[in-house]
């Protein structure tokens, strides 16, 4: 509703004298309309006149609507009440102008306080989207810091199980930062698109981890726009699966394909990751990353499924987004 009436708001504020000539037009056109129908609308002389009352308090300010309710009045009075063409009016209609005036005010008032809370309503919108990108790029920048640092530790550490476990920290913060960066700060009140998040996210993976390996990461994605806390929570969940397809599922320099699909089923999204390496024993103890991705899921309400992809092996990750957003606002 407020973005049909801020559609309709004049882009500048007009003068006074232009604002009531505009509004005697109105309610002269409104008049030609109701002569036009006389016959269909015999006993409701006053009726097309409300809509002109609101239209001219809507787009110029009460001062307006005022006027359009006196000449609706006066007019309605002296062409379409009987006697007609006269303004000797009836007990009777006396009552029903002096009903339509009191209504006509009092909308005109009301809808000009209608027009200035849609619009102050507008500029709090636009300054939050603002306040909402300058936050998302000054964490996206703090991320990249915390990144670098993570990064020249690793670089420095002899121990190769360190590096390794620094490198896997740094890529999920990269993940939180990538997120940041898709952050939309409009009016869809901070959404991510998840198709071009997740492209991005394993691309980048493929290219930190595969070394030279003929390894591709293909994603196919749903159109999918979601709440920034639930882009994060699946872009960890990907970055932690194709990574294990990454490191474990090609030995020896063998290459094949990692395909992620992403798809909305209903309430639920559906994640799975599906690679054609040397396939997922069910005795395989799980690691880190493994006890990371059902952590995930159990905060989103979901589940976590493996299965032997023949050849290799497929991880189906369900999330219940409205579960989530329902535990963040009982948290708030």
């Amino acid at each position: 509703m407020e973005n049909l009436v801020l559609r309709l708001l004049p882009r500048r504020k007009y003068g006074i004298a232009l604002g009531y000539g505009a509004t005697a037009v109105i309610v002269l056109n409104t008049a030609l309309l109701r002569f036009s129908l006389q016959d269909r609308l015999p006993q409701y002389p006053l009726l097309l006149f409300m809509p002109a009352i609101f239209l001219c308090a809507l787009l110029f300010d009460r001062g307006s609507g005022f006027l359009a309710t006196v000449l609706s009045a006066l007019t309605a009075a002296y062409l379409f009440m009987e006697p007609r063409f006269s303004f000797r009016i009836s007990a009777q209609n006396l009552l029903a102008l002096f009903l339509f005036v009191l209504i006509g005010t009092t909308m005109s008032a009301v809808t000009e306080a209608l027009r200035r809370t849609i619009a102050r309503l507008d500029i709090s919108e636009k300054s939050k989207a603002l306040l909402l990108e300058e936050l998302a790029h000054r964490t996206k920048n703090d991320l990249a810091i915390i990144s670098s640092a993570i990064t020249l530790q690793a670089h420095a550490a002899e121990d190769m199980a360190v590096r390794d476990a620094l490198n896997a920290a740094n890529a999920r913060v990269l993940v939180v930062a990538q997120a940041q960066e898709q952050l939309r700060g409009d009016h869809d009140g901070g959404l991510v698109d998840l198709s071009d998040y997740v492209a991005s996210l394993a691309s980048g993976l493929g290219d930190l981890l595969r070394d030279v390996r003929p390894i591709a990461v293909r994603v196919q994605c749903d159109p999918l726009d979601v709440p920034s806390p639930v882009a994060v929570h699946v872009g960890l969940i990907v970055n932690e699966l194709v990574t294990n397809s990454l490191k474990y599922a090609y030995p020896n320099e063998r290459g094949g394909v990692i395909a992620v699909e992403i798809r909305s089923d209903g309430a639920n999204i559906v994640i799975t990751v599906t690679d054609d390496g040397i396939g997922c024993p069910l005795s395989t103890r799980p690691g880190l990353g493994s006890k990371l991705v059902r952590l995930l899921a159990k905060q989103l309400g979901g589940s976590v499924t493996r299965e032997d992809a023949n050849p290799g092996c497929r991880i189906r990750v369900t999330l219940d987004e409205r579960a989530f957003l329902d535990q963040a606002r009982r948290r708030a």
